[in-house]
């Protein structure tokens, strides 16, 4: 009896074997996969500017950036003169922008004695009568382009010497935008 009984345990170890093999090969032809991938490419943001709105653009991350082109001389002035210069920016790359306009910041002894202001213009002509016809309300957003395609915006500053100039004193103003991508 004891061989019958082996003999029972061996159908029942092979049956149990040929069905998890059986098992093992159905559960193989049920097994699937799918993947996707993507791919993905940070923008470019690059704020330019130009003196003279039409070119010589370039980027100016660091103080004191451009130098200003003043229709008048700026080196002579005295009380209550007003001088202006045109700036013109830019968003070169692939990404449009918050714009900040930082106020102007004075130094030099006769930082106290200058007063600057910015207006926002249409075209690149910069004088008083450009300056007077400006809007105080300058823009808050900015469109990227490529450099031909970019629209620049054009800004008049204006700087007015105070009735306390101290003569032969140097003062400076430095104008400042920056733009975050949106």
């Amino acid at each position: 009896m004891e061989a019958s009984r082996r003999n029972k345990i061996y159908a029942v170890l092979a049956g149990g074997l040929v069905l998890g093999v059986g098992a093992a090969v159905t559960l193989a032809a049920w097994n699937d996969s799918e993947f996707a991938t993507g791919t993905f490419t940070a923008g470019s943001f690059d704020l330019q500017g130009s003196t003279d709105g039409t070119s010589g653009w370039a980027s100016h991350d660091t103080d004191p950036g451009a130098t200003l082109d003043f229709t008048v001389d700026a080196d002579n002035l005295a009380p209550e003169d007003s001088v202006y210069a045109l700036y013109s920016i830019r968003l070169v790359g692939t990404t449009d922008g918050d714009l900040t306009n930082v106020a102007p910041a004075t130094a030099g002894a006769n930082a106290a004695n200058l007063t600057a202001e910015t207006r926002l213009i249409t075209g690149t002509t910069c004088d008083a009568t450009t300056f007077a016809a400006g809007s105080a309300t300058l823009p808050t957003t900015i469109a990227a382009g490529t450099a031909s395609t970019a629209v620049p915006i054009n800004y008049c500053l204006e700087v007015t010497a105070g009735t306390d100039l101290v003569q032969g004193a140097e003062g400076t103003v430095t104008w400042q935008w920056t733009a975050a991508s949106q």
